[in-house]
């Protein structure tokens, strides 16, 4: 049965005037309106498309159809249904920290206060929403919450493996470079770190070797296609200090193997302006100019944004004070909370499609307390959600990866 562990108990027998969490970034692609929220999706949802070209004719007194077919396609969402479910046990909680709250009579030893059991509810519905985040534009894959069976490719990995869309990556030398080395403590061998800095955000693909992330135990997952904040140790070397992808945990990368080559991509602050200055170049120019149209940058690329125009201020009063305007030449730049590093998506949100049978499903939380139901004393709490991500035109996405 669930119950609550103590690391220490130096509020045994008082009553906690509050409880504390740790700080979580907020998931909120749906109310910046960067999707189009379809609702009432309990089953596969169909998307249909037209298209057909106009052709200018002679005159002609007699009509002529131009001779062209319109074409019809058509795209899908298909729900997949996923479920949060917890029990746990109050007693040992309620008879430590909050007994000066509790009524005479031992059985009232069991009943929930009222402060920790909002607190709790809260604090999974919070973290039900990251969880959410992660999983629409992510995928299952690269969402450590998610453990349901069915698959859910994701936004992104959808996009970055369609035919169509306009993809570029971070092979050149301004945003690239080998390594010769990861070691098993995480440290990365690579000709100069003279561009980099504590804090870049590294991406490692092509890895030659075993070199596993072990951060959240087990076997650990491949280093290769993972994110990392790094600090750079000499003129040579930096280490992988916290997996991107654990932004909300902080946890302290670990690893285990060792690999003998790989490849290290980055977006910081020495080269951010020229990468935004080529993908500004390769937008449509019909999808550039729609007002629903934003590029999408995750959070280490706004401030590595941030730090390049104080860098650039010359002369200019309060250059590294002042907030810094996210956007470029016109297009409006979107910091995403829970996003692949070093990724950069041109879309507009007419674009981009999640399918919910109701949208206000993932901020309902059931809870229940079973002592009058069953005498047990526990509460549950229990969430159902479905949802679908998709997009229709691939021929209107720009897409930057690793």
């Amino acid at each position: 049965m669930a119950q609550f562990t103590f690391t220490n108990n130096t509020y045994a027998g008082e009553a906690l005037a509050g409880f504390m969490a740790s700080t979580l970034l907020e998931a909120d692609s749906v109310k910046r309106g960067l999707l189009t929220v379809i609702n009432d999706v309990k089953q596969r949802k169909i998307i249909l498309d037209v298209d057909d070209d106009v052709v200018l004719q002679n005159p002609s007194g007699i009509f002529a159809d131009q001779g062209t077919t319109a074409t019809q396609t058509e795209s899908y969402l298909d729900p997949v249904v996923y479920e949060f479910m917890k029990q746990e046990q109050w007693d040992k909680l309620v008879q430590s920290w909050e007994s000066q709250q509790l009524k005479p009579g031992a059985f009232l030893d069991y009943e929930g206060v009222v402060d920790l059991s909002d607190f709790m509810v809260q604090r999974y519905l919070t973290k039900i929403q990251i969880a959410n985040e992660r999983l629409y534009w992510l995928g299952k894959g690269s969402t450590k919450e998610a453990a349901f069976t069915a698959p859910f490719t994701g936004l992104l990995p959808s996009i970055s493996a369609a035919s169509g869309v306009y993809k570029v990556g971070l092979g050149k030398s301004e945003t690239s470079m080998a390594a010769t080395a990861i070691s098993g403590l995480g440290v990365v061998t690579v000709s100069s770190t003279a561009t980099l800095r504590d804090g870049d955000v590294a991406t490692i693909t092509n890895v030659t070797g075993m070199s596993k992330d072990t951060t959240n135990g087990g076997g650990g997952v491949d280093v290769q296609g993972q994110s990392y904040f790094i600090q750079v140790a000499s003129a040579t070397t930096f280490k992988l200090v916290r997996n991107y992808n654990e932004v909300n945990t902080r946890k302290a990368a670990t690893f285990s193997g060792s690999a003998t080559a790989a490849t290290v991509s980055y977006i910081n602050a020495s080269n951010v302006l020229g990468v935004l200055t080529g993908i500004y170049a390769q937008l449509d120019p019909a999808d550039r100019s729609q007002e629903d149209f934003n590029l999408q940058i995750p959070l280490h690329v706004g401030y590595a944004y941030a730090q390049a125009q104080a860098d650039k201020a010359v002369n200019v009063l309060n250059a590294f004070t002042d907030p810094k305007k996210m956007d470029y030449l016109g297009v409006p730049l979107q910091l995403m909370n829970h996003w692949q590093a070093n990724t950069i998506l041109g879309a507009r949100s007419s674009n981009l499609f999640l399918g919910v049978d109701l949208l206000g499903d993932a901020s309902e939380l059931s809870t229940v307390y079973m002592k009058p139901y069953t005498n047990d004393n526990v509460v549950r709490m229990k969430a159902r959600m479905k949802a679908a991500v998709n997009f229709k035109f691939a021929n209107e996405l720009f897409y930057l990866g690793a």
